[in-house]
């Protein structure tokens, strides 16, 4: 007897796909919004001569009306006018008639920022917009002056910036640092530079601004051959307020000062110590988990008061610091491994970290003083140097303005054009209230600088 084989036909399905298919939404109004920003040029297109005429009966054609059939904007290129002040003089012909000599009186003619300069005010600003905000460095500028017919060298351009500097920003620069000590909490950070004729291989910049919730709102560039505390005394001197820093010793050495201790320099310690495919219970991933929990309240109160703010650090913020500090010396790692220094770093500076409980418009990280230097940093990449202190001076004070002024919203060339047009004809810069005039939060700056 045969054997009796079953075959069974394996049966297959088609998997079932489903297929989602939205239509993203056109934002409505928003071109037309871009083009009503603008005041337009008609172009009219019209038939002319025998066009006019009917092609079938060739009879006279009559206009029924008209419709904009398209709207387009058109780039121009940045040109170069000539303005020539022509002073009128006066003569008094009384005066003259009773004295031996003409009575004449002239009038008054705006100065130049720099005398017998190719430099207008709007030039400068415009070389000072390239450079410290588009970072396009000096030697490019000069190829584009070159072809709009001003033959000017970097060398000049680099002169422009350091005069200017040295004649009106520096006493702007001086007041508003005068300012700064008077604000309540600080950030600071450093970053390193050169200078071609400094004898060491590297100088520094500095920054110190105002905090997050200051209405007058500084930010203020230091250059200086040192890293070191002396750095930090001599700019902030007998300071009292809070200052957002980083463990580098320099800040350790205030005395009055209370520092605040940035958390995202912890969070990032954890980090570099979590390989990137780990368990999620593992040392390194629980300390990162920490830190993002306490960002993530912060977040969510980010539109409290103060006074809210303060209650829920209190309140909510202060026992999981405690949690995380705890658990950070109940852990028996490697030391000198990353995680056994993200864990030390975290408890060395234990007292630093927990400051932030104790105001409620201190913030968790010093990520506002980072983004001031990446503004430097990023210009750095490009314009490499500085070949004198003067330039790197300039550099600091000219960054200073600019980064001061788009904090409260103004256009930061025309703030820089302003002052240029202004601080020429003042006659003095040494008195305070004449400076005061031209701070970017004064509404009259607002107004023509926006």
């Amino acid at each position: 007897m045969g054997r009796k084989v079953s075959l069974k036909k394996k049966l297959t399905y088609p998997v079932e796909t489903e297929t989602i298919t939205y239509k993203r939404k056109k934002a409505k109004g928003v071109r037309q919004a871009i083009f009503s920003q603008f005041t337009p040029e008609i172009i009219h297109h019209e038939l002319q001569g025998e066009d006019c005429t009917c092609p079938d009966c060739h009879g006279q054609l009559k206009e029924i009306g008209s419709t904009v059939q398209r709207q387009e904007l058109v780039f121009i290129p940045a040109q170069l006018k000539r303005i020539d002040h022509v002073q009128h003089a006066y003569k008094c012909q009384a005066c003259s008639q009773k004295n031996l000599s003409d009575k004449i009186i002239k009038a008054p003619v705006p100065k130049a920022p720099l005398a017998h300069s190719l430099g207008s005010a709007s030039i400068i600003a415009h070389t000072i917009h390239q450079k410290f905000n588009l970072k396009v460095p000096n030697y490019r500028q000069e190829e584009d002056w070159h072809k709009l017919g001003l033959p000017i060298s970097r060398k000049e351009i680099a002169n422009w910036h350091i005069k200017s500097s040295q004649y009106y920003f520096e006493p702007i620069y001086d007041l508003l640092h005068e300012k700064l000590l008077e604000q309540p909490i600080l950030h600071a950070d450093e970053t390193s530079y050169k200078v071609l004729e400094n004898d060491s291989q590297l100088t520094f910049y500095w920054t110190f601004l105002s905090g997050k919730h200051e209405k007058k709102g500084i930010t203020l560039y230091h250059h200086d051959k040192r890293r070191s505390s002396l750095v930090v005394e001599k700019f902030l001197g007998d300071y009292a307020g809070y200052v957002h820093c980083d463990m580098w010793s320099a800040y350790r050495q205030l005395d009055k000062a209370q520092l605040v201790g940035c958390w995202a320099h912890v969070r990032r310690k954890f980090f570099e110590a979590t390989p990137k495919k780990t368990d999620k219970t593992s040392l390194g991933a629980k300390g990162l988990a920490y830190c993002d929990r306490l960002f993530a309240l912060e977040n969510d109160w980010a539109d409290l008061s103060t006074e809210e703010r303060l209650h829920k650090r209190q309140t909510e913020l202060a026992p999981l610091m405690d949690e995380f500090f705890d658990w950070c010396r109940n852990q028996a790692v490697l030391p000198g491994s990353k995680l056994g220094t993200a864990i030390e770093y975290s408890l060395n500076y234990e007292t630093t970290f927990r400051t932030v409980l104790s105001d409620g418009d201190l913030v968790l990280s010093n990520n506002m003083a980072e983004r001031a230097m990446k503004t430097l940093v990023m210009g750095r990449k490009n314009w490499l140097f500085s070949q004198s202190f003067e330039g790197a001076k300039s550099t600091a004070v000219i960054l200073s303005l600019l980064e001061t002024a788009k904090r409260h919203g103004l256009d930061a060339e025309k703030y820089m054009n302003y002052l240029l047009e202004h601080l020429p004809n003042e006659e003095t810069l040494a008195k305070k209230e004449v400076l005061e005039a031209y701070l970017p939060w004064k509404e009259k700056i607002k107004r023509a600088c926006k």
